[in-house]
């Protein structure tokens, strides 16, 4: 016997939306028999759910948005996210060592934000370049790195170390080399 593995984001994909049928409106619940009571119609039909994936303009548009005010437009990153996830046009490899801080202790909605951030730039990248030439992480993480400056503005108590010594980086001019420090002690680790 074959085993096969379910792709659960692509079968979620597939699977339509269960509506919800309305009832002809003479079977209510004062209508119906006390054993077979039908819950009351539906108000309103039902929403289908559109499930085309945005452009690459569309995303980058999006990323745009989120990028001018990051904690005010959490609400555009829904694009870009849907784009990255399943145009197939672009590829995303995470590094452990360069996320460690989605580990740390923090508000969520600034852990979205941060991670939104990262991915977005990490996209544009991509789409940009047409290809991914290893550059990516640090887009990716100077994309993060402008949020979190962002973030800090509204909420100065909150820091990072691993922000705090990318943003120091980047002062000096060496950021893609601190990324590409941080990303390479992973494949040192046994």
């Amino acid at each position: 016997m074959e085993n096969r593995w379910m792709d659960y984001a692509a079968l979620q994909r597939r699977v339509p939306q269960i509506m919800k049928v309305p009832r002809s409106p003479d079977v209510t619940m004062s209508t119906a028999p006390s054993r077979f009571r039908s819950p009351a119609p539906a108000t309103e039909p039902a929403a289908i759910v559109d499930t085309t994936v945005p452009s690459a303009a569309q995303a980058l548009a999006a990323w745009q948005d989120f990028r001018e005010d990051p904690l005010a437009r959490l609400d555009r990153t829904q694009p870009f996210l849907d784009f990255i996830r399943d145009s197939g046009q672009v590829h995303i490899v995470l590094n452990n060592n360069l996320l460690a801080w989605m580990y740390q202790t923090m508000d969520n909605a600034l852990k979205a934000t941060l991670y939104a951030a990262f991915l977005g730039g990490y996209m544009a990248a991509q789409l940009e370049t047409r290809h991914s030439d290893g550059s990516d992480n640090v887009a990716g993480m100077a994309a993060a790195l402008d949020t979190y400056g962002h973030v800090r503005k509204t909420h100065p108590d909150f820091q990072v170390p691993m922000f705090e010594r990318l943003a120091s980086a980047r002062a000096q001019q060496r950021l893609a080399a601190v990324v590409k420090t941080i990303e390479a002690a992973e494949e040192s680790s046994p």
